[in-house]
């Protein structure tokens, strides 16, 4: 078979795939795949399982955290990061409050003295 250009090969390979994949539906579009399927998907799902568990044992004999275990050590740290934060922003609160309470302080010395001071004048 003898191809005249370009579009003739690409013509010849789209027709193949078309074949192909017609193909691989109607094996695939049948009752008894799809069984076949589901059953070779439980036993992977039964493998991961008992890997898991497996795993899991392994890691709890040799004194090892989980991947569980390090989930919750690590949201109990964003949850401490949370906690430190607003500390932090209070703590920043607080000795604003402080640094004017001192220069209010500051300004009422200053008008004690004031005070005392023109008293005595007198």
């Amino acid at each position: 078979m003898q191809l005249s250009s370009d579009q003739d090969l690409r013509n010849l390979c789209k027709k193949i795939e078309d074949d192909i994949n017609r193909n691989i539906f109607s094996q695939a579009n049948s009752l008894s795949f799809i069984k076949m399927t589901g059953a070779a998907i439980e036993e992977h799902l039964n493998h991961l399982v008992a890997a898991r568990e497996l795993t899991k044992q392994w890691l709890d004999c040799n004194g090892l955290p989980t991947k569980d275990d390090i989930a919750e050590i690590a949201k109990k740290i964003i949850e401490n990061e949370d906690r430190l934060d607003r500390l932090d922003d209070t703590l920043y609160l607080v000795l604003m409050n402080i640094k004017a309470s001192r220069r209010q302080m500051a300004g009422l010395a200053l008008d004690l003295d004031e005070i005392s001071g023109s008293s005595t004048l007198k």
